[in-house]
């Protein structure tokens, strides 16, 4: 059984599959798609008894023209996907994830405990923290707490230790560290400059 190639002009379309069957290749069609998987479907059982390759090309034709009209539907059902995915955060997640690591720098702040906050699972919650402040939240928070204690050596005659303590560091060696990485100079003649400039 052959297929009149005129009922399926139009599109340029054409499947390697006619070819393998030993059926003249013709293009799938761009309009009446239901009225071409039905005809394709007739023929296919018409010719499941006694013809097998005719069956598997008209099953193949069909598979490829569902394929193609329903190609562009999948490309808008995914689009909005990826955008979700780098988003970052909703504003009021933003907004209370970031006031929570402000007025709990003296403890420890864990990644699992801002996830639950946001409402997130813990591996989104870091992709979309990301996305929106522009670093990961362990980088975000030791940044804060450098902040916090720039802040608290111009306002208070307070050691580095004990600084240290009241923005979550282990001790005075760790405020150094992380303060010459994040600064470029050390706490203590950052502290000394500025006090001489005031």
């Amino acid at each position: 059984m052959r297929f009149e190639t005129n009922a399926y002009a139009g599109t340029g379309a054409t499947l390697a599959s006619d070819a393998m069957h030993g059926m003249a290749p013709f293009d799938l069609p761009s309009t009446d798609t239901e009225a071409s998987v039905t005809r394709l479907l007739e023929q296919a059982l018409t010719a499941a008894e006694t013809d097998l390759a005719t069956t598997r090309a008209c099953v193949a034709r069909v598979a490829a023209l569902l394929e193609r009209e329903q190609a562009p539907a999948v490309a808008k059902d995914t689009t909005p996907a990826r955008r979700r995915v780098g988003a970052g955060l909703a504003p009021w997640q933003a907004r209370r994830v970031a006031t929570h690591v402000d007025e709990n720098l003296a403890f420890p702040i864990t990644i699992d405990h801002l996830s639950t906050i946001a409402g997130l699972s813990s591996s989104y919650f870091c992709r979309a923290f990301k996305d929106t402040f522009g670093e990961p939240p362990h980088a975000y928070i030791m940044r804060r707490r450098v902040e916090r204690a720039q802040s608290l050596m111009l306002q208070t005659r307070e050691p580095l230790s004990q600084i240290a303590l009241a923005c979550g560091l282990s001790d005075q060696a760790h405020l150094c560290n992380l303060f010459r990485r994040l600064v470029g100079q050390s706490p203590s003649h950052w502290r000394r400059s500025r006090w001489q400039e005031a």
